[in-house]
C-alpha cells in the first residue's frame, strides 16, 4: 500500500439532520445530531486509510477541548498526527452542518480561528518517505512554497492538489501538481457551466497535470496532458441521496487509491465515481473500504476512554468472536479485561458500562450489582459474596499506543 501525506485542514463537524431545510427566522427540531471528523484532507485520508494506506495528517490543531477531540478522532480512524502543528491559542475549526434528509443536500457554516499550516513546519517533514502527497489549495502563498519544496525533493512520487473554491493567489499553484482535483463549484465560480469547456481552459493553466472534475449527479470528467478530448464517467441512478457530506473528498480518495494500485486514469475515475455513489447513499464514511480502523472488531476502547482508576463495560464488535461483553479495567498504566459474567450464576456484573467500581474495605473493587459480590481488580478474585474464592474469567488484551485490542489469541 502507498504511504500518504495529506496537507490541509481537519475540523469538528456538528451535523444536524432535518426533514426539510429551515425557513429564515424559524425554529425547528433536528431529527438527529452527530459529531464527526471533517475537513477536506482529513475526510480523504479517512477513506484512504480504510483501503489500507498508511496516512499522515499535516495541519494545525488547537489545544482546546474541540481540538483534542479532533485529534482523538484522527487517532480513532488510524490517521497519524506526527506532523500536525498544535497551537495553544485559537479555536478548533468547527463546521455547523444542516443535512436535509429530504434531498441529502447539506449547508455548511464554518468557523476557524487558527493560523494556517506553514512552510517552516512543513520543512521538518521528510517528504521523500511518502509515496503520494496530497494538498488542499488554501493559504496559497504558503502552499506554493510547500509544493515547490516537495517538487524539488521528490523523484517520481505524485503530488495532487484539491481546488474546492477560489482563493487569493491561487494561480501560482498550477505548475507543481501531477494531479489537480477541481470541484464543480470552483468551475462555475470561474464562469463555466460546461465541464469540458472548463477543462479546456484549465489546460492552459497546468499543461503538465491530470485533471479530475467532479460534477455531482452527472459524474466526473478526466483530462490528460496531450489529449484534446476529455473523458467522462457518468453517474449511475440511485434510489436516494442520504448524505452528500464529503462526496467530493471520497471521489478524490477513490482516485488516489486506484492510481496508487496501478490502475489507469479512466479506470481509476470509474472506481472513484462508484465509491462516491456509495458514500452519498449512507450517513458518514464508515465502512467505505475493507480495512476501516474504526470498525476493527478487535478494538475494544482507547486508554483515555478510562480514568486513571476506572472500569468500562465494552462489547466486541463481531469479527467471529464468541465472547460475552467485557469489562476493561485500568489502574494507571496497567490495563486488564474480564468477561462481564459473575461466576455465581452467569449474570452480568452490570449492564451500565460505567457502574462497576465500588470501595470495599478501603480498596477499589469490581462489584456485581445483582449479588453484591466484590472482585479484586488485579486478578478478578471474589473477596466477598456468594462466589467468594472464585475468579472472574480474564480475557487477553493488547495495548497499541492509545488503543486497547483483543489479543490475537482471543480471536
Amino acid at each position: 500500500m502507498s504511504k500518504l501525506l495529506g496537507v490541509g485542514i481537519a475540523t469538528l463537524d456538528i451535523i444536524n439532520e432535518l426533514d426539510h431545510y429551515p425557513d429564515e427566522d424559524s425554529e425547528q427540531r433536528a431529527l438527529a445530531q452527530r459529531v464527526e471528523l471533517g475537513g477536506n484532507v482529513a475526510n480523504s485520508l479517512r477513506v484512504l486509510r480504510q483501503f489500507g494506506h498508511p496516512s499522515d495528517f499535516a495541519g494545525v490543531l488547537s489545544d482546546d477541548p474541540d481540538g483534542r477531540r479532533i485529534a482523538d478522532l484522527l487517532d480513532r480512524y488510524g490517521i497519524a498526527t506526527r506532523h500536525a502543528h498544535t497551537v495553544d491559542r485559537g479555536h478548533a475549526p468547527t463546521s455547523y452542518i444542516t443535512l436535509n434528509r429530504a434531498s441529502g443536500s447539506r449547508t455548511i457554516v464554518h468557523y476557524r480561528d487558527l493560523p494556517e499550516y506553514d512552510l517552516g513546519t512543513f520543512m521538518g517533514i521528510d517528504v521523500t518517505s511518502y509515496d503520494w502527497l496530497h494538498f488542499e489549495a488554501r493559504a496559497c502563498d504558503e502552499t506554493a512554497a510547500m509544493l515547490a519544496l516537495a517538487r524539488a525533493q521528490l523523484v517520481d512520487q505524485p503530488i495532487s492538489l484539491e481546488v474546492e473554491k477560489e482563493r487569493p493567489h491561487l494561480d501560482q499553484l498550477w505548475s507543481f501538481p501531477d494531479v489537480i482535483f477541481f470541484s464543480a463549484a470552483f468551475a462555475r465560480g470561474r464562469g463555466f457551466a460546461d465541464p469540458e469547456a472548463f477543462l479546456t481552459q484549465a489546460r492552459e493553466w497546468a499543461p503538465q497535470a491530470v485533471f479530475v472534475l467532479g460534477w455531482g449527479a452527472e459524474g466526473a470528467w478526466l483530462s490528460r496532458p496531450g489529449r484534446e478530448s476529455h473523458e467522462h464517467v457518468p453517474a449511475r441512478p440511485i434510489a436516494a441521496v442520504v448524505d452528500s457530506i464529503g462526496a467530493g473528498d471520497t471521489l478524490i480518495a477513490g482516485f488516489i487509491h486506484a492510481r496508487s494500485r496501478g490502475q489507469g486514469g479512466l479506470e481509476a475515475l470509474e472506481f472513484a465515481v462508484r465509491l462516491a455513489e456509495r458514500k452519498i447513499q449512507q450517513p458518514g464514511f464508515a465502512g467505505l473500504g475493507p480495512d476501516d480502523p474504526a470498525e476493527d472488531p478487535n478494538l475494544l476502547c482507547r486508554l483515555d476512554d478510562l480514568a486513571e482508576l476506572d472500569a468500562l463495560g465494552v462489547s466486541p464488535r463481531g469479527g467471529g468472536h464468541d465472547l460475552e461483553p467485557l469489562i476493561v479495567v485500568r489502574e494507571g498504566e496497567r490495563v486488564c479485561a474480564y468477561r462481564n459474567v459473575c461466576p455465581h450464576n452467569g449474570s452480568p456484573l452490570s449492564r451500565d458500562p460505567h457502574d462497576f467500581l465500588e470501595q470495599q474495605d478501603g480498596q477499589p473493587r469490581l462489584r456485581c450489582n445483582v449479588h453484591q459480590a466484590y472482585f479484586r481488580l488485579d486478578d478478578g478474585l471474589c473477596t466477598r459474596g456468594p462466589c467468594a474464592g472464585q475468579h472472574l474469567q480474564p480475557v487477553e488484551i493488547e495495548r497499541v499506543d492509545n488503543r486497547i485490542y483483543l489479543a490475537r489469541q482471543a480471536t
